[in-house]
């Protein structure tokens, strides 16, 4: 993604993110009226107002505690040279051809098949950076997840392999 889109895409989350506090805000003085009712209704329904804002606040959270993470991870790997996606066949809307995309996923999917719980975070995020490029979305983002927690348990194992 260019600098443009990125900077798009961070000003559209800010702006849903000023939307939801906002709302939280009026959802949360709402509840208090209610709890503050002599009715039991009404006090269990701003119970459950209380609760709906604060599960959307930790949704949001982390929404955007992974986006930053694969980010990170996917900005190293183009530091490297090695993003899978790159040299895709792009199609006229733009996007990456996904029958060329799933012929790859298979390649890198075999590769980290055969590395077993060895594959790097590397070998990790490429083939969910592919499979996204696929159109399999969901299996990508749980792959680029995976990747994520290999990275981060990379320099405890890399410490104490050195002690």
């Amino acid at each position: 993604m260019d600098r443009r889109a990125q900077s798009r895409a961070l000003t559209l989350a800010i702006v849903m993110i000023v939307f939801l506090a906002l709302y939280i805000f009026t959802v949360f003085e709402r509840a208090f009226v209610l709890i503050g009712l002599h009715d039991p209704i009404a006090k269990t329904m701003g119970a459950f107002l209380l609760i709906f804002p604060l599960l959307g606040v930790y949704v949001i959270y982390a929404e955007m505690r992974f986006a930053v993470r694969a980010n990170r991870l996917i900005a190293r790997l183009s530091r490297e040279g090695a993003l899978p996606t790159d040299d895709l066949p792009l199609r006229p809307s733009g996007k990456a051809d996904r029958e060329v995309a799933t012929q790859r996923v298979d390649d890198l999917a075999a590769a980290v098949e055969q590395a077993g719980g060895r594959a790097t975070w590397q070998d990790l995020l490429r083939l969910g950076l592919m499979q996204d490029a696929a159109g399999r979305r969901s299996d990508g983002r749980r792959t680029i997840v995976q990747a994520i927690r290999v990275e981060r348990k990379a320099p405890q194992a890399e410490s104490a392999q050195r002690d």
